[in-house]
Order: C-alpha cells, then sequence, then structure tokens
C-alpha cells in the first residue's frame, strides 16, 4: 500500500470543539456524489483558486490558493494547515462530512488534472467503525492521524458508524509529499498493524452467492446490489476493483444488457477517465 500515515497530531480539544461547532452552519455542496453509492457526502472549500465557496471542483491553476470565507471561520484548522505545510504549495482543501452508513464507490482520483498532486488527510472526527481502502488493504485513519493518500490507487471509504466522519482533505501541487511539509514535521511513514482491519477470504460459495443476485437485479434494486457489493469488499478480502468486476459479471448473468453497459461505464468513469 502506498497510501501511509504521516504523524500523529496533538490536537486541542477546546478550540477543535470550537471549529466544530462553527462548521455545523457551513453551506455545504455534495459536487462528490457521483462518488457515493449509499448515503451522504458534503464538502465545502476553505481553500481555492479564487477564494470562492462556489467553487467546488478541483482543477489545474497557476499559483497559490486563496481562503475562502469558510476557511477564515475555522481559526485553529487554519493554524493546524498553515503549521503541518509549506501553503505555497496548497492548492485546495476541503472539510468533508460523510453521513453515517454512507460508502464511496471505488475509483481513482485526479484523472483529469495534469499536475501531479498530493494529498493529505487529517480526520477530526471519526471512530473504528469507518474504513478507507486502498488496492486490497482496508484500513482506518484514525482522529488527530496526518495521512498521506495515494488517490491515484483505486480507493474507497466505508462508514459502519453512527455519527458523521469529519476531515480536512488538502491537495498541493508538488514533487513529493516531502516537499508540502513544513520543517517541524517528521516525515516517519507508517501504516500500524492496529490500523488494519482483518478481514476473512470470500470462499467460493460467498462468490456464488454473490453472483447469485444476478437473478434478481434489475433497475430498480441496481444501486442497491452495488452497495452491497461495496460494503463487501470492507468485510471481506476482496480489493476495490473486484467490486467492479462482480457488479458486471452479475449483470451480464441477469442478461440485461442496459445494466452491463451502466456497469461498465460507470467502472471507465471512476477509474479510467473523466
Amino acid at each position: 500500500m502506498r497510501s501511509h500515515r504521516i504523524a500523529a497530531l496533538q490536537l486541542d480539544e477546546e478550540r477543535l470543539a470550537a471549529d466544530l461547532a462553527v462548521s455545523e452552519d457551513f453551506a455545504y455542496n455534495d459536487s462528490y456524489a457521483d462518488f457515493v453509492s449509499t448515503g451522504l457526502l458534503r464538502s465545502t472549500m476553505l481553500w481555492n483558486q479564487t477564494g470562492d465557496l462556489a467553487e467546488s471542483s478541483l482543477g489545474d491553476y497557476e499559483g497559490s490558493a486563496r481562503s475562502t470565507p469558510h476557511g477564515e471561520a475555522l481559526s485553529y484548522v487554519r493554524e493546524l494547515i498553515g503549521r503541518c505545510f509549506r501553503t505555497e504549495y496548497l492548492k485546495y482543501a476541503r472539510f468533508m462530512r460523510l453521513a453515517p452508513g454512507s460508502v464511496y464507490v471505488p475509483h481513482r482520483d485526479f484523472l483529469e488534472l495534469k499536475a501531479d498532486m498530493v494529498r493529505v488527510h487529517l480526520p477530526l472526527q471519526t471512530d473504528d467503525r469507518v474504513f478507507a481502502s486502498e488496492d486490497n488493504t482496508v484500513f482506518r485513519m484514525r482522529r488527530g492521524e496526518l495521512w498521506y493518500l495515494d488517490a491515484t490507487r483505486t480507493h474507497s471509504v466505508g462508514s459502519f458508524s453512527d455519527r458523521d466522519r469529519v476531515h480536512i482533505v488538502c491537495d498541493f501541487t508538488a514533487d513529493s509529499l516531502q516537499q508540502v511539509l513544513a520543517d517541524d514535521v517528521l516525515l516517519r511513514p507508517d501504516v500500524p498493524a492496529s490500523n488494519i482491519a482483518e478481514r476473512p477470504r470470500l470462499d467460493e460459495q460467498g462468490r456464488q452467492a454473490l453472483l447469485g443476485l444476478a437473478n434478481v437485479l434489475d433497475e430498480h434494486n441496481y444501486q442497491e446490489i452495488q452497495t452491497l457489493l461495496i460494503k463487501q469488499h470492507f468485510v471481506s478480502d476482496i480489493s476495490g476493483d473486484d467490486v467492479f468486476t462482480l457488479l458486471k459479471e452479475i449483470a451480464a448473468g441477469s442478461g440485461r444488457a442496459d445494466l452491463l453497459h451502466r456497469a461498465t461505464a460507470h467502472e471507465e468513469y471512476c477509474m479510467v477517465r473523466r
């Protein structure tokens, strides 16, 4: 796995609680809805090219990011970002809230961008029932841990929690992770064993049971079956890529050419080009 923990930060609980309270009243958007199979992912920009909250998607541009009104409103978060990173390389910083029970469709990011990007997550509110994945490794990013995420690899998120997961997500244009870290942030890349989720192997009987969903697949339950397969990724030893493989096999077995086309087109959008 290329993603890894950078460091564990000591958070100021009182100041963080104040910022989280302020963020409850933010204007959020659902610009990443294409990648949510079930549930809700809300995000808002803290830094972007223009400093305008209406600019909600990523793009290539020259120069450094500008703080938005929401970025200005979070004094402690702004201090954390300034303390951890060389902000001259920062292009985007987002405040992202994932609702309980939500799962991402496995996908790869930065497909539409020309520049090399470095992505870092800082979890502010989460628990051990929220998982991330890269390829066929499922792991936890714990509260206060600074994580490098290789978003060019197939990745996903699954929340089995009963409260929002809240992360700061920062994207930089840089040649390396080391280039964007502030001098006093020591890069000690590791993935603690306790952060890795243990998942049993999906045996042939289990695989055939999933493929048997072809007998009931239709346009009304397609989304639910896709969600079931993604959740299966987080509880058994199948990769994010296997989710689309199984979905296409189920669609093919159903005899529904339209649903097979839907799965194939969605896989291309998530994994190849958009």
